[in-house]
C-alpha cells in the first residue's frame, strides 16, 4: 500500500462590512464553507493569523482585518499540487483544486485489496488525492478528483450531474423511464449488490438512444439521481437488460454448460466475416473464436444449456421471461467480443468548490466501443 502526503490547505480573506464583528471561524465558514473537520484541523494542527499576528478561531474580527489560516503547521506541503502526465488518460480540466479526467477502461482508480498499487491516483501524484466520483476498473469516461479534502467536501455539498452511455442486452419495452429500486449489498458478498426493499434509495433515469434490431441490443443513456455502488449495472439487470460484457451482472452468470460445451468454442455463423477486423484486438479475438469452432457441431450450442434459478432480487419477477429469452448464443458472443462491460461516463457536471461556478464536461465513446459498434453496423 502506498502512503500519500496530505496537502495543507491555506485560506485567506479580508473582512468586509457584512462580516464586521463576526468570529473568525464564522467568516471562514461563510467565505469558504469549511467543514467541522477542517475547523478542528486548523484549531488542533494548523495555525490562524489575524493581521499577521497569531489568532484564535473564536476571535472577533472587523472590517479590513486579514485572516490567514492553515490546516497544518507544515507549510512545505501547501498547494498547488502538480499532477503527473498519465499516458492514455485525457485531462479535461485542471486547476489548483481539482482535476477532471477521461479515464480509459482497464485502469483502477484507487487502491483496493486486489489492486494496492499502480492505480490512477498513484500515477497522478504522491500527494493524497480525493476521488469525488468513482468508476469501476472496466468503466471508461469522465470523473472528478479533488486535490485536497476541502475541495472534495465542497463539491459533494452540491448536486453532481452524472450521465452514462451503455450497451444493454435486448430491447427495452419503454424508450425512456425511471428505475426506482433500492439497492443493498448481497448477503455474504463483498462485491455483489442487489435490489432489496431494505436497501438504500437508488434512482436511475434511462433513455434508449438507438436499437440494434438484428443483433438485439440497445444503446442506452443513463442519468443517475443517486450514486450507489454498481447502480446502473444492478438496475439494468433487474429490468432484464444487463450490460454487454458485464462479468458480474451479465447473462453468462445464468448459464450452465456440460463438459462438451465451452463458451470459448460456441458455434458462430460461418457467414459472419470477422476478417474485416484483422487490425484490432477485438477483431483478433472474434477471429480466434471463429477459427476455434469451425469444426464444431451446431449441436454444441445453448440448446443444451440449463438456466440457473434466477434470484428475483437480481432480475425482477416481471422481467424474468424476457431476460431468459436473452440467454442465447448470439448474446453471449457479443459479450465475448466486446471483452469488458460496455459502460462509459459520458458527462459530469458540478459546482466548482472555490469559484462556485457550474462546470460540465462531456466525453466521446472510447475507441473499443466505437470499433465494436462500427462492426455491428
Amino acid at each position: 500500500m502506498i502512503f500519500h502526503k496530505i496537502i495543507v490547505m491555506e485560506f485567506k480573506v479580508t473582512i468586509n462590512q457584512n462580516q464586521d464583528s463576526k468570529r473568525a471561524v464564522d467568516v471562514l465558514i461563510d467565505e469558504f464553507g469549511i467543514s467541522a473537520q477542517m475547523q478542528k484541523r486548523i484549531r488542533l494542527y494548523g495555525n490562524l493569523w489575524i493581521n499577521d499576528k497569531p489568532g484564535r478561531m473564536i476571535d472577533i474580527v472587523h472590517t479590513g482585518d486579514r485572516i490567514v489560516a492553515h490546516s497544518s503547521k507544515n507549510s512545505s506541503e501547501l498547494l498547488p499540487v502538480k499532477t503527473n502526465h498519465v499516458p492514455g488518460v485525457e485531462v479535461l480540466f485542471e486547476d489548483d483544486h481539482l482535476i477532471v479526467l477521461n479515464k480509459p477502461s482497464d485502469l483502477v482508480v484507487h487502491p483496493t485489496m486486489s489492486h494496492p498499487a499502480n492505480t490512477l491516483l498513484d500515477l497522478l501524484s504522491d500527494k493524497k488525492l480525493h476521488p469525488v466520483t468513482r468508476l469501476d476498473r472496466e468503466t471508461s469516461g469522465a470523473l472528478i478528483i479533488a486535490k485536497h479534502a476541502h475541495a472534495h467536501y465542497r463539491i459533494v455539498q452540491n448536486p453532481i450531474r452524472r450521465v452514462y452511455w451503455a450497451l444493454t442486452h435486448g430491447h427495452w419495452t419503454r424508450q425512456q423511464g425511471v428505475i426506482d429500486q433500492p439497492i443493498r449489498r448481497f448477503p455474504n458478498s463483498i462485491m455483489v449488490r442487489v435490489v432489496d426493499q431494505t436497501g438504500k434509495s437508488a434512482i436511475t433515469n434511462y433513455r434508449v438512444i438507438y436499437s440494434f434490431q438484428e443483433q438485439c441490443f440497445d444503446w442506452v443513456e443513463f442519468a443517475l439521481e443517486t450514486g450507489r455502488t454498481h447502480q446502473i449495472r444492478v438496475h439494468s439487470l433487474y429490468c432484464g437488460h444487463p450490460l454487454l460484457g458485464d462479468g458480474l451482472y451479465g447473462i453468462s452468470n445464468y448459464c450452465e454448460f456440460d463438459q462438451q460445451t465451452n463458451f470459448n468454442i460456441l458455434a458462430i455463423d460461418p457467414n459472419l466475416n470477422f476478417l474485416n477486423f484483422h487490425e484490432n484486438s477485438i477483431a483478433k479475438d472474434a477471429y480466434e473464436i471463429k477459427r476455434n469452432i469451425e469444426n464444431k457441431s451446431k449441436q454444441n450450442n445453448l440448446d443444451s444449456a440449463n438456466l440457473l434459478e434466477i434470484n428475483p432480487q437480481r432480475v425482477g419477477p416481471e422481467y424474468q421471461n424476457d431476460f431468459k429469452s436473452l440467454i442465447n448464443e448470439q448474446q453471449l458472443i457479443l459479450d465475448r467480443i466486446i471483452k469488458r462491460q460496455a459502460l462509459h461516463s459520458r458527462l459530469i457536471g458540478f459546482t466548482h468548490p472555490i469559484t462556485k461556478k457550474y462546470m460540465e464536461f462531456k466525453t466521446k465513446l472510447p475507441a473499443d466501443i466505437m470499433t465494436f459498434l462500427d462492426y455491428i453496423e
